[in-house]
């Protein structure tokens, strides 16, 4: 997780992965993420988020944030899933060690 205090006026561009999520602490701004296709058809999403508002991004990529008037923002990232490999990948060991064929 990482915090960002944006002044009004200012603009950045923020990489997200698939499952983060933002939250407005405070202020207000507004959120362009890239078009998304869906048969060829292109859309952009437009979103104004204001203080103690939360955004979960389905999608990874690039979001432009415009500052409306000066926030405090929240990002916090996806739990990683090496973990969770980790976990399976063990159980299915387990699980091959005790298999054995039929004759």
């Amino acid at each position: 997780m990482y915090r960002n205090s944006i002044r009004q006026g200012q603009s950045m561009h923020c990489l997200l992965t698939a499952g983060s999520t933002l939250y407005i602490k405070s202020g207000k701004l507004r959120l362009i993420a890239l078009p998304q296709f869906l048969e060829g058809v292109a859309w952009q999403i437009d979103t104004v988020l204001d203080a103690d508002s939360v955004y979960y991004s389905e999608h990874g990529g690039w979001v432009e944030l415009q500052v409306l008037q000066a926030c405090d923002l929240l990002v916090q990232r996806p739990e990683p899933t090496q973990h969770w490999l980790h976990v399976l990948s063990g159980a299915w060991q387990a699980l091959q060690a005790g298999w054995r064929p039929s004759p």
